[in-house]
């Protein structure tokens, strides 16, 4: 009996030291696999960044490549611009015109409100008049284009006929070919083109901006863009519209209101001073018989 105790005895101890040494046997050889793993994938690890490295650099040179190209084509297009405005500039010196053509420098900002009642479907208030120098047929713009101009002017406040409304007409041109039209307004957000002079001269996507033919506002001012149905989409529609600026542009005089005439010598006098012209006496043939 106390022999089969001790055999039972000697078994367990036998079989926990077996499991032990099976329990330490993956532990042992993962710790041994582990950094031989880790040295034989780092070639193909070091390869693989090698290769990500090359594609970058590839893509790092097209991009200069194309940075390169459009560099060259924006300093030769300096240059050329650089070459218009010397020669514009030099122009201007022999003709004695400004650099700032017709439109005034001076501008007179203004806050916008609603219309509601005015006779006109599509106007507005603008918090300035007459003692800001506010005056009518004054063009009034936002910061994105023109919105109109001034119909009736008061003291403190003006009213703002917008070019979108039925009863707008505005002399307009296309800055690509100049050819010539009228901004007719239709109260909606699409005016139409009418008395087109040049209708080759109209494509989409023509940049229409004031010709200045009628006398009233300077030339240049952007109103809209062509679309694909031949109406402007007007470019103050993209914003609200809240703050405006009114340009004071004075437009050419009529010589019939002006009161000061020229001598003979071309010397601009009063119109209530007396011109002497003296006439030369030349003797005829017949005198000196």
């Amino acid at each position: 009996m106390l022999l089969l105790i001790l055999l039972s005895a000697l078994l367990l101890i036998t079989q926990r030291e077996a499991a032990l040494e099976r329990r330490t046997t993956p532990l042992l050889t993962s710790d041994i696999q582990a950094p031989v793993a880790a040295w034989l994938g780092s070639p193909f690890r070091q390869l693989e960044g090698a290769v990500e490295d090359a594609e970058e650099g590839r893509r790092a040179l097209e991009e200069n490549k194309a940075l390169r190209a459009e560099l060259a084509f924006l300093r030769a297009e300096n240059n050329r611009l650089v070459a218009m405005r010397d020669r514009l500039q030099r122009l201007e010196d022999l003709l004695g015109v400004e650099q700032t053509a017709d439109i005034p420098e001076t501008r007179i900002a203004v806050r916008a409100v609603s219309d509601p009642s005015s006779p006109f479907v599509r106007s507005l208030l603008i918090g300035a008049g007459q003692a800001s120098g506010v005056r009518e047929g004054q063009a009034v713009l936002s910061d994105a284009g023109m919105i109109g101009h001034v119909v009736s002017a008061g003291r403190q406040s003006a009213r703002v006929l917008r070019i979108d409304d039925l009863n707008s007409r505005v002399a307009v041109m296309s800055r690509r070919s100049g050819a010539r039209a009228i901004l007719a307004g239709s109260n909606t957000a699409r005016p139409s083109l009418a008395f087109i002079s040049d209708v080759d001269g109209w494509a989409e996507g023509d940049h229409v901006v004031t010709s200045g033919d009628d006398g009233q506002l300077p030339q240049g001012l952007p109103i809209g863009v062509v679309d694909p149905d031949g109406l402007v989409s007007l470019d103050f529609n993209a914003d609200p519209v809240d703050w405006v600026f009114v340009l004071p542009y004075t437009p050419p005089v009529d010589p019939a209101d002006v009161d000061l005439d020229m001598n003979a010598e071309g010397e601009s006098v009063d119109a209530d001073t007396p011109i002497i012209a003296e006439a030369a006496a030349v003797s005829t043939p017949e005198e000196e018989g």
